[in-house]
């Protein structure tokens, strides 16, 4: 989303998921607790939760992150939405021994580069949750640091919502950091530094375990226990719990806009906008007469949506949206695997279907494998054999076109240099197929840019735990050529930026600089163009920035037209945090506005006077510069996403799979006591037929579909992975129905993490 540029969007898309959301509670079916945003800065691309957060840029990080907020928690004046818990505080950027670290940052850094998501969220929208993170800042842990929590969010920011520990992050202090002498000793230093929980899971909260002893033992006084009661007793009153259901704004969401159609093309639309244009030399987008096109690659034939995302029942693979768009012939073969060695007979088929194919198209990337919670990339290279698959595909096809669904910033080594063409895609939701599909074939215009700063290898990077952002991190620090910069992103037109204005000569303290200039589109297609505005100090007396975001618009122009893109600067977009004056100050002097289409493709430029002054304090009293009361999603009802209402007063047919023809088995499920992204399994079955399709899924949403070739003996075994359910400690069924073929499910031998011993589940009765 973050690559959409699209703020307004991320409203609409933040409206569905919480439309969603409500037509559960409604329904009895779930709570409206939200874990997001996740504003953690994407400052190294090897975090393996880099996918989870909009940018390395503060600035595009907040305004999407704002917006999300916005459309989650609703426009009412008396309830709440969804509740958004803004996450994880703070720089949580590491994920080996993350329990067990610091994370040391200067207070500069702090308040320039990795607080500000917070505070927009926070301050300016009112996000009504925050998740400490598991790390510690400068020696102390998240969950129990007083200044962090108790001063600044809630001293200097307002903050009035409740706080949340990461999952043991409060029992962590004492069994992983060996900050405190005990568990009493840890729950209670959270409760002192006004952290009122810790993520609850049944039997295994030891925060809430000890809180009793820490009372007994005189650590803490029940009075200030009942104001972290109060607190969280507060937000239930907000989302309308102890209140009649009629009385909520959202009542009548029903279960009609899950999945509904509008939803599916708000997808549609996001995943288009999404997708980034690499590189591209006179190949793209391909011509309809084109007779036979290789789709090749792990991602190729697999709608991969990314961690932490949902089974949707409704997921187009690239294969599937190549399929139904073109008449060509279409090869497939996969090739290899994510993370797997070499397999010479897959690769062989991939690279015979690239040699008598027109076009071959390699759809590479990463997936859970290689990042996620609790593992960070070795490399920003492909894992496994993706690399030697694009090369191998190139050597018998000059007409190769590269594919990349990445958690971030990826290189491909040598093939950079030799595809003809490079998309990144994203792992975009649950209409990517058709989204690639409409990209490659120019049914759609890439407009998307890049959230990051792409680097040409490993070694243009600091040390993943080195947090000073000064060190060559991102376009506003780094020194170097990049493969591709900050913003960067083609378009099957082109644009040019030009007639920079300003409305003044001088910016006096506390006013606001228009800044207009006029974007044309010179080629022969329609298209978006994201219009960005940067500000370089040219002296400062302070280290500040080459350069860094302080305006953006995405915009669409017709083909030979021009469009007037105004953009409004606040004087706080000047400032930088002064340790002597402890806030934010604008140093009097020359700034230069710069405007293009990436950080570094600037084309107009102009200087402008900026006079000194401090910004006043932001809290949620009072709102920052940015902050737009007016806006028009601020007053936006719930159903303005829809074009047509009638939907909702139809069933839709969302249901669960028909019994007869499904087999279903009953799982319980037991918390590990540690976060795992999925949980292994192996599926017993006997094939009657050579081959079968099955497909699984997990409270009535598709784990998966497999194709199932039988065995050398009388029963085939099916490795999966099955995804982390909504509770733990309670029945889950999984329901197994096999598409094509003969084949009988057995039973479904389940694999616990850790040392737990494995167990079988056999089909219900």
């Amino acid at each position: 989303m973050g690559a959409t540029w699209d703020p307004d969007l991320m409203f609409d898309v933040a409206t569905a998921i919480s439309n969603e959301a409500r037509a559960l509670k409604n329904s009895g079916q779930r709570e409206v607790m939200m874990f997001s945003p996740t504003v953690n800065i994407a400052r190294d691309p090897r975090w393996g939760r880099n996918e989870e957060c909009y940018s390395e840029d503060p600035f595009l990080l907040s305004e999407m992150a704002r917006m999300y907020v916005r459309g989650m928690q609703g426009n009412d004046k008396k309830y709440l939405k969804t509740v958004c818990t803004v996450k994880h505080f703070i720089a949580n950027n590491v994920e080996q021994r993350r329990e067990f670290i610091q994370s040391y940052i200067n207070e500069k850094d702090l308040r320039e580069y990795y607080m500000p998501a917070y505070k927009v969220c926070l301050a300016d929208e009112e996000a009504a949750g925050v998740m400490t993170a598991l790390n510690g800042l400068n020696g102390i842990p998240c969950s129990g640091h007083s200044w962090l929590i108790k001063d600044v969010l809630r001293g200097e920011w307002g903050f009035k919502g409740y706080v949340v520990a990461d999952w043991h992050a409060v029992s962590g202090m004492y069994n992983n950091m060996k900050y405190v002498h005990s568990f009493p000793e840890a729950s209670a230093l959270a409760i002192k530094a006004t952290c009122d929980q810790e993520c609850f899971r049944p039997k295994a909260s030891l925060m809430v375990k000890h809180l009793k002893t820490a009372i007994e033992k005189g650590l803490i006084k029940e009075e200030e226990l009942d104001q972290s009661v109060a607190r969280l007793l507060r937000i239930r009153f907000l989302t309308g719990d102890f209140d009649p259901i009629e009385q909520t704004p959202w009542h009548d969401i029903t279960e009609n806009v899950l999945e509904c159609d509008a939803h599916k093309k708000l997808a549609l639309k996001a995943a288009r906008k999404s997708i980034v244009l690499l590189k591209n030399e006179n190949i793209l987008p391909l011509k309809q007469d084109v007779n036979s096109v290789a789709v090749i690659g792990p991602f190729a034939n697999r709608c991969w949506l990314g961690i932490y995302s949902g089974y949707p029942q409704s997921k187009v693979t690239p294969l599937d949206g190549i399929k139904q768009i073109t008449s060509a012939q279409i090869n497939y073969a996969e090739g290899c695997g994510v993370t797997d060695a070499i397999n010479r007979l897959k690769m062989d088929e991939a690279v015979e279907a690239a040699r008598k194919s027109e076009v071959a198209i390699v759809f590479v990337g990463n997936d859970a494998s290689t990042a996620t919670e609790n593992n960070d990339r070795e490399s920003l290279g492909l894992p496994g054999g993706q690399q030697q698959l694009i090369e191998e595909v190139l050597k018998v096809n000059k007409n190769t076109i590269v594919v990349l669904i990445p958690s971030g910033p990826t290189t491909i080594g040598p093939s950079q240099d030799k595809a003809r063409a490079i998309v990144c895609a994203w792992a975009n939701g649950q209409e990517q197929g058709h989204a690639i599909a409409d990209i490659l074939w120019g049914k759609y215009n890439p407009g998307g840019k890049l959230n990051s700063t792409w680097f040409k290898n490993d070694d243009d990077m600091p040390d993943m735990y080195d947090y000073n952002i000064h060190h060559g991190r991102t376009y506003m620090y780094y020194k170097g050529q990049p493969l591709y910069p900050f913003g960067y992103g083609l378009s099957y037109t082109t644009f040019k930026i030009s007639n920079l204005k300003f409305d003044r000569k001088i910016l006096k303290s506390h006013e606001r600089l228009k800044v207009s200039v006029q974007v044309s589109n010179t080629g022969d297609m329609d298209g978006d163009e994201v219009v960005q505005l940067y500000i370089h100090d040219v002296k400062s007396s302070e280290p500040v920035p080459a350069k860094a975001l302080k305006g953006f618009k995405r915009i669409h122009v017709p083909a030979g037209q021009t469009r007037e893109v105004t953009m409004e600067i606040p004087y706080e977009a000047f400032s930088h945090y002064s340790m002597a004056n402890r806030g934010f100050k604008v140093e009097e002097g020359d700034f230069e506005i710069q405007v293009g289409n990436s950080s570094a493709d600037i084309q107009v430029k102009k200087r402008l006077k900026v006079a000194d002054g401090m910004i006043p304090p932001v809290d949620v009293e009072h709102k920052s510069a940015w902050f737009d009361a007016n806006h028009p999603n601020r007053n936006k009802k719930w159903y303005d996403i829809y074009d047509d209402l009638s939907f909702l007063k139809t069933k839709t047919g969302y249901a669960s799979q028909n019994a007869d023809t499904s087999t279903r088995f009953t799982v319980l499920f037991t918390d590990p006591g540690f976060y795992v992204p999925a949980w292994d399994a192996v599926v017993n079955c006997r094939l009657n037929s050579e081959e079968a399709v099955l497909k699984l899924q997990m409270l009535d949403n598709e784990i998966d579909t497999y194709k199932v070739k039988k065995g050398s003996g009388s029963t085939t075994k099916l490795a999966i992975k099955i995804p982390i359910p909504p509770e733990y400690g309670k029945n889950v069924n999984i329901v197994a129905k096999v598409l094509k073929g003969d084949m009988k499910i057995e039973s479904i031998l389940i694999l616990p993490p850790g040392n737990k011993p494995s167990f079988v589940v056999h089909p219900d009765r």
